[in-house]
């Protein structure tokens, strides 16, 4: 049940920056409207890149470990359409991040979950941190926000 929990933390709370739902394999997925520029929104990004040296330590220490869950929320672009979604990472090396995509885009057709990707650490929007229990652990600055802006 936990491991469920975590999925829906990861996957639907911080969900991409535009209004949508789906369901897929029985999840519903939401995402949230912001305007372009939203401050507070960009403060959050900003506390998120002030303490990513926190998160680039756990991926070395612990990228690819089981017991832990590092997740990076990034931008997506395709055609101008853009996606906000997550990856889970497992290595860092010269300023990129490298993972594996785990969310499910509402537009963009050209990334799939599962895919391997990499991202650089200046692109990173907020982190987060999870134990094996589901427990966060550290990070994740945007998603009480987004999800007060959920409709």
């Amino acid at each position: 049940m936990k491991n469920i929990l975590l999925l829906l933390i990861v996957l639907y709370a911080p969900a991409a920056l535009c209004q949508h739902r789906k369901v897929k394999n029985d999840t519903l997925y939401k995402s949230v409207h912001l305007e372009k520029g939203d401050r507070t929104f960009l403060a959050l990004k900003d506390t998120a890149q002030k303490h990513l040296p926190q998160f680039i330590n756990a991926v070395k220490k612990f990228g690819h470990d089981k017991k832990y869950r590092l997740v990076v929320k990034s931008d997506f672009v395709e055609n101008g359409e853009h996606e906000h979604m997550w990856s889970q990472i497992y290595d860092y090396e010269k300023g990129t991040l490298k993972g594996i995509f785990i969310d499910s885009p509402f537009e963009l057709k050209n990334i799939k979950t599962g895919q391997r990707l990499s991202i650089k650490a200046t692109g990173v929007e907020d982190w987060a941190i999870y134990n094996s229990k589901g427990e966060l652990l550290g990070g994740s600055f945007s998603t009480k926000y987004l999800e007060s802006k959920q409709q």
